[in-house]
């Protein structure tokens, strides 16, 4: 795992060196200033402007951030999607966790900040109806958001809002509906991910926990590539092969693990690491790699 976080970050310092990171930005040069275009030339300039006010306890990324270490993570994490990209048409990213309390909504809200350092276009969506969290870490006040849009009481532009000084929009999940699990896979939620992405650059999207409910696995079919948030010392061994399994289908790009006390030795340590997937989006299931394991050992094959 380290010798992966070793080489992207090489790779990072090497186009950093060489005058900007290993993506362009809207004009082609590589930048890392937060909220670089005025909206009138990005052509969102009719959405609700609001101040983000972070919740005490929602450890944001936010504009002078001196964390350099959780900086840095997700700096590699968007570096790694923007490489996938190369590979195949990524523009749509949930983020998932095997079960609640994973921090799941943290690492999701952080992604989209980071992005937004190099493209104007990012769409955070909050598609937890159930337990909606996103504008609570964004001290933001409830409003009309992605339920009212699947009920036909909203617009996608008119419930979308510009988050200050961040440089992101947030489509929040609105007033909790009494049948979420119908709405999410009904027919106007591919039509949302659909119309988002021809919008916008980016659209990360925030998912309720994979094993309890059905939400997630219906969101995961409808986006280009799927992260899964596990929490060490919180989420077990066995929980994360049945998710894994239960997105055996989806496009699985890779794990987010989160407050991992392994992945560093410095003061750092208790936040974020991305375990990326370096040959593709599929990942197989555990029992689909057992076998075939156990396969080339009989055959004599080193794997």
């Amino acid at each position: 795992m380290s010798r992966i976080f070793e080489a992207l970050r090489r790779v990072e310092q090497v186009n950093n060196s060489a005058g900007g990171e290993a993506f362009p930005g809207k004009f082609g040069v590589g930048t890392d200033a937060l909220n670089p275009f005025p909206p009138e030339v990005d052509g969102l300039g009719h959405l609700t402007r609001v101040t983000c006010r972070p919740h005490p306890q929602a450890h944001l990324l936010c504009p002078g951030d001196k964390d350099v270490a959780a900086v840095e993570r997700f700096k590699l994490l968007r570096y790694r999607l923007y490489e996938l990209r190369k590979q195949h048409a990524i523009k749509s990213v949930l983020i998932t966790s095997a079960i609640p309390k994973d921090g799941k909504s943290m690492v999701v809200a952080n992604l989209a900040i980071t992005l937004a350092q190099a493209s104007d276009r990012v769409l955070l969506i909050d598609a937890d109806l159930r337990k909606p969290t996103l504008h609570v870490l964004m001290g933001l006040k409830p409003a009309e958001g992605l339920a009212e849009i699947l009920q036909e009481r909203a617009e996608l532009m008119g419930a979308c809002r510009r988050i200050d000084p961040m440089g992101f929009c947030l489509l929040s999940a609105g007033r909790p509906p009494r049948n979420p699990v119908e709405l999410i896979q009904g027919e106007p939620m591919r039509g949302v991910v659909k119309a988002a992405a021809s919008t916008f650059d980016w659209v990360v999207i925030d998912s309720p926990p994979i094993l309890p409910l059905a939400d997630g696995r219906f969101l995961a079919a409808l986006c280009d590539a799927v992260f899964l948030v596990v929490r060490e010392g919180h989420t077990r061994r066995e929980e994360l092969q049945e998710s894994l399994t239960a997105l055996k289908n989806a496009p699985t790009a890779g794990i987010i693990l989160n407050t991992s006390r392994s992945a560093n030795r410095d003061a750092y340590s208790q936040y974020y690491c991305a375990v990326p997937r370096v040959e593709g989006l599929k990942r197989p299931s555990p029992p689909a790699r057992q076998i075939q394991k156990e396969r080339e050992s009989k055959s004599g094959q080193v794997s």
